[in-house]
Parts: structure tokens; sequence; C-alpha cells
């Protein structure tokens, strides 16, 4: 389990298992959000029973599914959303974590400088370069 933060609330990671959860929640983390659409492939694990035990766990859990690359205004305001009202410490996951990285770019756009975002998107391993001119207009 490779979980690496973001900023000081968010840290990413790939696709939990539920045992990843059981750990996740042992370190204290006390939300998760995923940002896989559900069915996305085959290997994904069930939705349903990862939710259900992050609850059991004691965390909350959101789903704000996005494909790849494809973020609407509307789900980067969603993810921001769920960010602020949030328990921390939080992990967010898709099948690599880029889309967490993205949205969680996208959506702090207004509150950092772009060589900031890209300074903390790349110390965990991201790369914001495609995201540029978008992170440009989330500025203006």
């Amino acid at each position: 389990m490779d979980v690496k933060p973001l900023d000081e609330r968010l840290s990413v990671m790939a696709q939990p298992t539920e045992e990843d959860l059981e750990r996740l929640a042992e370190r204290g983390y006390r939300t998760v959000i995923s940002n896989r659409p559900r069915g996305e492939d085959e290997t994904q694990p069930d939705p349903e029973r990862l939710r259900a035990k992050a609850e059991a766990l004691g965390m909350r859990w959101k789903e704000i599914p996005v494909k790849p690359r494809e973020y609407s205004q509307q789900d980067i305001d969603s993810f921001a959303r769920a960010l602020d009202d949030a328990p921390s410490p939080v992990v967010g996951f898709c099948r690599t974590g880029m889309r967490v990285a993205h949205l969680w770019a996208l959506s702090k756009a207004p509150h950092y400088s772009l060589s900031e975002l890209h300074a903390l998107a790349e110390a965990a391993g991201y790369d914001l370069g495609p995201l540029r001119e978008d992170l440009a207009r989330q500025q203006a």
C-alpha cells in the first residue's frame, strides 16, 4: 500500500483492497474518496464491499466517479466540497491515483500557485503537465 500526501489534508493512492482500508483506518484516516466509476474494469474490487468496509471501520466514504482526464466543472466542485466537508485525514483513490491528483490540483488552483501545485503533485509522483491550460483557467 503506497499512500502519498498531496497536502496537509489529502493523500492519494491506487485502488485499495479491504485489507488496505483496515490499514488506513489504523493509520487514522477518517474519509475515503473514490474517483473510479463503478464497473470500470473486471479487476476492480466491488465498490459496495469497499464502502461497507470503510464505514464499518468508522470512515466516511464518498464517490465522485470520473473518467481519466474528463473532468467537468461539476466534478471539480464536487471534489472541492467533499474535501472541505470531510473529516481529515482524507485518502483519495482511483486506479492509479492520477485522477485524484488531477481533481485535487484543479480544485486547489484558485488557492495555490501553479508552481506549488506542480511541486506537491510531483513529490507524490504525479505529473500535472497535461493540465497546464486547465489549471490556468481554474486560477482565473
